[in-house]
Formats: structure tokens, C-alpha cells, sequence
């Protein structure tokens, strides 16, 4: 059994896997693994969900923390 990864791009994605199911030969599986490149978003979304964060809450004045900030340095 040998295993072959193609990394191909979207604009040809469904060629191929039109190709590869009509080949109808036995010995072959196909899995597809597609991912979208919203992927990664959609994951990080999900992740924080259910959390809550007001991490700029504190924040009345953003030009002057900016600058309160940059004075630190």
C-alpha cells in the first residue's frame, strides 16, 4: 500500500477529485481532507465561544494608553 499527498490549489481542487473518484480502480481511497482557509478562524471562534474577555474594559482614553504604553519603552 503506498500513500500519495497532493497539495493543490482551490482553483483546481474540484478537477482533481473529479478525476480521482471517476478512475474507479480497485485499490484506491480517496479521503479527502479539505480544508478551507477559514479554517484556522472558525477553530479560534469556537475556542472562545464561551469564554468572556474584556481585556480592554479598563480603557477610557486608547490614545493615551497608547501613549502611556509607548512611554514605558
Amino acid at each position: 500500500m503506498h500513500t500519495i499527498k497532493l497539495q493543490v490549489e482551490d482553483n483546481i481542487y474540484q478537477n482533481i477529485m473529479f478525476l480521482l473518484k471517476n478512475l474507479n480502480l480497485d485499490g484506491l481511497k480517496i479521503e479527502d481532507n479539505y480544508t478551507k482557509k477559514d479554517n484556522t478562524k472558525t477553530k479560534i471562534k469556537q475556542l472562545f465561544n464561551d469564554k468572556k474577555v474584556n481585556a480592554f474594559e479598563d480603557i477610557h482614553d486608547p490614545l493615551q494608553w497608547q501613549k502611556d504604553i509607548r512611554d514605558e519603552w
